[in-house]
């Protein structure tokens, strides 16, 4: 699998290559086919009627001369005497002729006869600059005309080559990386690569053997097809009129060809012996004028013609041997190229499997030679050729190479056996030095005399052991270094996630904060990383400056981790938690990064988890694999409670083991999101309770927070109010619920109150929309009453002080709501500029039955007089409670005996049980 997965990554890229050479051999050819037409087509000769000056002063041509006619003169063909001549045809103003050309130089002089002169007069085309000297003398104008034929013959070896060469490396590189990995002696691997080697090296040799002696037969078959030709031209054959001479051709073949009935020199083995077994000549429309077979073949191929259903042998190779030959050489005629070709398959079955053979490593054993003269196509010589001869000789190279490459391969196995073993010999030397090396042995020396870089590898390992004691200092020093690469991270030099987890190991730790920046991935995509890992450093650099009590770590890409110990924190809680992440989330939010004189802003989510009593392991069972355990979990919670704020787009949220359940979890993202839209859709409704006076005073009212859903169900506080506060929600429900209060009383004289918490006042945020609030509504601001929760446990003194002075002087009056629970103590009443107290419904409701609640409610409301501070009944159910009140001279009074909430300020009036106490204020 793993010889696999190697190459798996590299064939993406090596089949491109491949599909992009076998793509080269059809664009190639047809690039090539496109030059070769256009080089081949005639050359147009034009010569004007009326010659210029220049023209008659060259040539001494007089000013008078009458040109009658023009020819044009030249050797056009290797089978022709030079006495060839073209007559120009006069077209237009121009005497005009298409002259054929073929491969080579094409010599040639226009020969033009005057009138009353004997002799004509030879001048060279001007139209053409290139000449060539004459054998008798003077110039001809010559065309060069590129041999297309042997270049793309070339062409297309070269391809061939390259598509080989590059398919055998992609079979042979594989098969060595497979050997080489093998479990074997290194002197094996040695030899079974070489003879790998050699085998695949002899094939594409072979290959190119057997392609070159494929064109040496084909070219002795050109020259016996010439020989032919001789013949014929010798027994006075006239080419111009073939088809006419049947009989002459005949009889010349019956003297020349017909008896020949063996090779040159029988006993000689050679490819350049050519043996014609069937000959044939065509009329230029390649129909046969005769047909000729050497008498030892004769009856053979009328026995072959008759089993394939033939009447004649003349229809056996015309319509059965060249049947698809013939059309090719039509088509390719007028280029004078030898065409060659197998017998086709519907043929070649009444064969002998030697022949067949013979024609598969030949490639071919029928021919067909264009007769060209005078630029003209006169008809075509077709022939087949002894196949079996040559593929006898061509089995007998290849069975010499064979036995060749054997020798070849048992000499090279014996020598790299012998080299791999004298390698490997030192080698195992090398390995027993170095395997005492690592035991701690540095006495031995090691001595090698191979003369090679194996005797170097070894002087340069005795070195190494002179010098491994100063190594070891120095290995010291990279420990350090590694250390400090592994527990801590490089750009800011923060600890990293593996030191988080082993700290949280070792130390008592009582909460943690993951610190994620929102979206740094996109502002590395905008910005470049570069200012990225600048936004980076000044992150840390803010988190250090805001968290200098904590432990700070740098755990991901865009995350930070800080972690409180027991030891510099007594006592950790949400609250406390919560403080500290607003404190981190200002560091890093409240201002832009300054970067390069830019400034960049960026948004945080945190999130918060704290160690339960029973969320790490006691010391005694420390272990490696639960200590890590436990570090992970309290990381995934704080990080699962992050996410769930990022999610909410809120600054903080901390765990809860209702995140981990998925049920409950998912009830509280349902709860989140139903929160989220109603603060954005102002589904906040307040519901109004009636504050009755137990003294001369007028009365009051207490906004208190319901939801109104779209459908029309009402949610009271019991069903929302925990999960605001956690998610965080609750300051914007309570900017809400404030707009609201202060919209219905607007027009109303009564004083009313509305709860507020001390997030709401310690968010500067919420501040600044509160005190808009109430500047815009100055006069109705005069009538409000702000019940700060006691039970939120009042630490910020200076938040609320704060709070108090600006509200103060806008008309605004501070209740303490629930007095009496939670960490409640009489400083606040001391410390802080308070109008009323609310005394917590917790001591109301028992006042009746519990002396202890008499006593402390009684305490209350007489340190509350002598302080002159007015004081709040909550939770008033029955008269004898209402009773007990007027006896500890408690100022208001305010529970279900009075009035329940209500939807309108009317409707909680309607249900007021005393009327006659309703006074306007």
């Amino acid at each position: 699998m793993s010889l696999i997965a190697h190459y798996l990554h590299k064939w993406k890229f090596r089949l491109a290559i491949l599909m992009g050479l076998f793509l080269l051999w059809p664009i190639q050819n047809t690039i090539i086919n496109a030059l070769k037409e256009d080089a081949l087509a005639p050359y147009q000769i034009h010569f004007p009627i009326e010659l210029t000056t220049e023209l008659r002063e060259q040539w001494d041509i007089e000013p008078d001369a009458i040109i009658e006619k023009i020819f044009v003169s030249g050797s056009f063909s290797d089978w022709h005497i030079d006495d060839t001549y073209y007559q120009l045809q006069l077209q237009n103003d121009n005497y005009v002729f298409e002259l054929p050309v073929y491969p080579g130089e094409l010599e040639y002089k226009l020969v033009l006869f005057i009138k009353d002169k004997a002799e004509p007069v030879w001048i060279l085309d001007p139209n053409n600059l290139n000449t060539s000297a004459n054998p008798w003398g003077g110039q001809n104008s010559v065309l060069h005309i590129a041999d297309w034929p042997k270049i793309t013959l070339v062409s297309q070896i070269l391809t061939l080559a390259l598509i080989g060469t590059f398919l055998l490396f992609c079979i042979l590189e594989p098969l060595l990386y497979w050997l080489l990995h093998q479990k074997m002696p290194f002197h094996r691997k040695l030899v079974l690569s070489n003879i790998l080697i050699l085998v695949c090296a002899q094939a594409l040799f072979l290959s190119y053997q057997l392609h070159l002696n494929r064109q040496l037969v084909k070219q002795g078959i050109i020259d016996n097809v010439h020989g032919m030709h001789l013949i014929l031209n010798g027994e006075g054959i006239d080419f111009e009129h073939l088809s006419g001479q049947k009989a002459q051709i005949n009889d010349a073949l019956t003297k020349f060809f017909i008896p020949a009935t063996t090779r040159i020199d029988k006993t000689q083995s050679s490819l350049f012996q050519i043996t014609l077994s069937d000959f044939a000549v065509l009329d230029p429309n390649g129909k046969l004028i005769t047909l000729s077979h050497r008498a030892q073949n004769s009856q053979i191929q009328q026995s072959r013609a008759e089993q394939l259903g033939f009447s004649s042998t003349q229809d056996y190779f015309i319509e059965g041997m060249w049947s698809s030959l013939l059309p090719q050489a039509l088509a390719e005629a007028k280029h004078g190229q030898i065409i060659t070709a197998s017998r086709p398959s519907k043929v070649k079955w009444v064969e002998t499997p030697r022949t067949r053979t013979a024609e598969f490593l030949l490639g071919y054993s029928q021919f067909v030679q264009p007769i060209v003269y005078r630029g003209q196509v006169k008809g075509f010589y077709a022939g087949s050729i002894q196949v079996k001869l040559y593929g006898d000789e061509l089995l007998r190279m290849l069975l010499f190479q064979a036995l060749l490459l054997g020798g070849v391969v048992l000499l090279s196995s014996w020598l790299f056996t012998r080299v791999g073993k004298l390698v490997t010999k030192d080698i195992l030397k090398l390995t027993q030095w170095t395997q005492n090396i690592v035991k701690g042995n540095l006495s031995q020396v090691l001595t090698i005399n191979s003369q090679d870089e194996i005797q170097q590898l070894s002087e340069n390992f005795n070195q190494m052991r002179q010098s491994l004691q100063d190594s070891f200092n120095h290995i010291e020093l990279q420990n350090s270094k590694l250390y400090q690469e592994a527990y801590f991270n490089s750009l800011t030099s923060l600890p990293n996630r593996k030191k988080l987890y082993s700290d949280l190991a070792e130390q008592s730790i009582a909460a943690l904060l993951v610190i994620n920046i929102n979206d740094f991935g996109e502002f590395n995509d905008f910005y470049g990383i570069t200012v990225g890992d600048k936004a980076l450093l000044e992150v840390a650099q803010r988190l250090s400056l805001k968290s200098s009590d904590i432990g700070l770590y740098k755990t991901g890409p865009d995350e930070f981790v800080a972690t409180l110990s027991n030891q510099v924190f007594s006592t950790i809680n949400q609250h406390t938690l919560a403080e500290l992440a607003h404190r981190l989330y200002q560091g890093i939010c409240q201002a832009p990064l300054v970067l390069e004189n830019s400034e960049y802003s960026i948004t945080v989510s945190i999130g918060g988890a704290i160690v339960a009593s029973n969320a790490l392991l006691p010391p005694e069972t420390y272990t490696a694999e639960n200590l890590t355990s436990s570090a992970s979990q309290l990381h995934r919670q704080a990080d699962l409670a992050r996410r769930f704020a990022k999610k909410q787009r809120i600054e903080y949220c901390c765990f809860s083991q209702e995140m981990a359940n998925s049920e409950a979890f998912e009830e509280n993202m349902r709860q989140s999101r139903m929160l989220a839209m109603a603060a954005q859709e102002q589904w906040v409704e307040p519901y109004i309770q009636l504050i009755q006076p137990l003294i001369d005073a007028p009365v009051k009212f207490e906004c208190l927070m319901r939801i109104k859903l779209p459908t029309g169900e009402i949610l009271a506080p019991y069903q929302f109010m925990s999960a605001a506060r956690k998610s965080q929600l609750y300051p914007q429900l309570m900017r809400c619920m404030l707009t609201k209060s202060i919209a219905l009383f607007k027009d109303q004289p009564y004083e009313f109150s509305v709860n507020i918490t001390l997030d709401d006042i310690a968010i500067p945020q919420n501040l600044e929309a509160i005190l808009a609030l109430l500047h815009n509504e100055a006069d109705v601001s005069k009538r409000l009453t702000f019940e700060l929760l006691e039970s939120e446990e009042i630490t910020n003194y200076e938040a609320v002080e704060h709070f108090i002075k600006l509200v103060k002087p806008l008309g605004c009056k501070i209740a303490i709501d629930d007095f009496g629970a939670g960490y409640s103590n009489f400083v606040h009443l001391l410390s802080l500029d308070i109008d009323f107290i609310k005394i917590d419904g917790s001591l109301i409701r028992y006042v009746d039955t519990d002396p202890k609640a008499q006593l402390l409610v009684e305490t209350i409301a007489t340190f509350a007089h002598k302080m002159g501070i007015q004081t709040v009944a909550e939770f008033v159910e029955n008269e004898k409670i209402l009773a007990l009140l007027h006896q500890y001279h408690i100022d208001y009074a305010q529970g279900y005996l009075l009035g329940k909430p209500a939807a309108t300020i009317d409707h909680a009036l309607a249900i007021f049980n005393h009327p006659e106490r309703l006074k306007p204020a």
